[in-house]
């Protein structure tokens, strides 16, 4: 048996957020406490989840389809998705896993066998059973970490939400089902082939068995705090209600008369952000703080954890940190982890800096080379995102094509009537060749809007003399608003991260826009916790 000082690093600690894989720390986090046998299980009082989707309409905007002209610019982070939910091996490997077609030595037994096998059986071997199948991967393992007091609400739209409930339902029970949450709201236009689809679906699940038929718990107790809302009377109703109005519990505000009721599942008065919203950070899927903050006050108390393994801007946990609840939050993007969600604890919750913690992050150069190592792909995301602020790596590193993450300048570079804007990264986690840096220029010039290149390494001597001939016969290029020459094919390796000196050493380029907007940088955005936190 492991003891605490053994497995430190395994632990799950609240007031942080984690980079990285959210599958890798819940595996971490369930085996520590099967290795502290006097620690009980499940860690958490709710789990809100917000993943990416696999719809079409959202795939356009997360995922960064139908961007074809170079002057668009999409947003780093939405080009970082693009096909990552296809049918491939990945995929195959993991869903033959989940339905016991091969063998492994996994640590549970699959919950979700049943569903995906009936959803693989009925929709075939496509982009939606991967998605499914990934998630399916996920959820069981957050089942495990849930107290049985706690709840888990999962964030979806109506394309996938038929098939996550199947999923739910088999990984949690079908008498844990609490409500399928309807979050409607007004906001765009209408097609003319078909109704508007104007709502997102929250599944909302317990850990406890409840008989559906009298909503009583069969076995433990579902925490639930009632939440009031304002219910008005419409016109036809006024002259009914008027007379007796006090007595009935009625009040006045600007929208006419109303009385608190229990919410219902069908929630209306929570508007979808506008782009102007103060609340706005730029990322595309981001949800009203309001929102949050009802999922917390209905399921937990102040002082209990709330866990958000796909975090992203990091809503859920800066609604907790105001909601004075415990939280931890996970997320596989360095520039998510690094400034929005911390910059967000600190200036909307109030959080001071040391009250803060992020982990997950290789430490020194010798974690680093550890990483590159033990998990090549995590590598590569982490050398993109730490090479330059505003770079962001793809999440399927598979079908690349020599292109393991890109960012966008803020002002286009033009050259022969063309506008260009992207700057592609390169990540070698082994000794790379000559012909690796080739190919990479080849990549650079094939690849419509690229202006540049980073070809990134784990050692400094890596970069032999025949690599730096050949990145300095692809040129320079000039920027309008600099009078330098920047070069378009250039060096950085993972060493440069820690150098502890007054400035980060970072590849040489013009200014980058904002990877989740597209727009100018903030200076936050620029010197963001990992400056402070290593000193750089």
């Amino acid at each position: 048996m492991k003891t605490a000082q053994e497995t430190k690093k395994t632990e799950m600690k609240t007031e942080t957020v984690y980079y990285g894989d959210c599958l890798k720390h819940l595996k971490q986090w369930i085996l520590w406490n099967r290795g502290l046998s006097e620690l009980p299980m499940s860690l958490a009082d709710l789990i809100y989840l917000d993943p990416p989707w696999n719809s079409k309409a959202n795939y356009n905007i997360l995922f960064g389809q139908g961007k074809g002209d170079a002057d668009d610019c999409p947003t780093a982070q939405e080009t970082a998705f693009v096909d990552i939910w296809q049918w491939g091996k990945e995929a195959e490997k993991r869903t033959n896993l989940i339905c016991g077609d091969v063998h492994h030595d996994d640590y549970f037994e699959h919950l979700a066998r049943k569903s995906i096998r009936g959803i693989r059986e009925s929709i075939g071997e496509t982009g939606m059973l991967a998605y499914l199948s990934y998630m399916a991967e996920r959820l069981a393992l957050l089942r495990m970490l849930l107290k049985e007091t706690g709840s888990i609400y999962l964030h979806c739209d109506p394309t996938a939400s038929h098939y996550l409930k199947m999923i739910m339902d088999d990984i949690f029970g079908l008498k844990t089902f609490r409500n399928e949450i309807v979050w409607c709201y007004k906001t765009g236009g209408t097609s003319k082939r078909w109704f508007g689809r104007k709502h997102d679906t929250i599944l909302c699940y317990g850990k406890s068995r409840q008989d559906m038929s009298t909503q009583r718990s069969i076995h433990g107790k579902t925490k639930f705090n009632l939440q009031m809302v304002k219910s008005y009377l419409d016109d036809t109703k006024w002259k009914e209600y008027h007379k007796g109005a006090d007595e009935l519990g009625f009040q006045r505000d600007e929208k006419g008369m109303y009385r608190m009721v229990g919410c219902r599942d069908w929630w209306e008065d929570i508007p979808l952000l506008h782009p102007r919203d103060s609340e706005r950070t730029g990322y595309a899927t981001q949800k009203p703080l309001a929102l949050l903050k009802r999922i917390i006050q209905a399921s937990t108390n102040e002082g209990d954890v709330v866990l958000d393994p796909f975090c992203g801007c990091g809503t859920a946990v800066v609604a907790a940190a105001m909601l004075k609840r415990k939280f931890v939050g996970i997320d596989i993007s360095l520039f998510s982890v690094e400034t929005v969600t911390y910059g967000r604890l600190n200036k909307e919750a109030r959080m001071a800096e040391e009250d803060i913690q992020i982990r997950g992050i290789p430490e020194d150069l010798e974690s680093a080379r550890r990483l590159a190592k033990d998990d090549p792909f995590a590598f590569e995301i982490f050398a993109v995102e730490a090479c330059r602020p505003g770079m962001v790596a793809n999440k399927d590193q598979r079908r690349d094509k020599g292109i393991d993450g890109r960012g966008f300048l803020l002002h286009p570079v033009k050259e022969k009537g063309k506008k260009k804007r992207q700057i592609l990264a390169q990540v070698k986690a082994g000794k790379p060749t000559p012909s690796h840096v080739r190919d990479f220029a080849n990549v650079i010039r094939d690849t419509k809007g690229a202006v540049a290149g980073v070809f990134i390494t784990v050692e400094r001597n890596w970069w032999t003399e025949d690599m730096r001939e050949i990145a300095y016969r692809q040129g320079t290029f000039k920027h309008e608003h600099s009078a330098d020459e920047y070069p378009r094919l250039q060096h950085w390796h993972v060493g440069q991260f820690y150098y502890k000196t007054s400035h980060l050493r970072l590849p040489f380029l013009p200014e980058m826009a904002d990877p989740l907007s597209g727009k100018e940088m903030t200076s936050m955005k620029q010197t963001g916790f990992l400056t402070r936190q290593y000193g750089i």
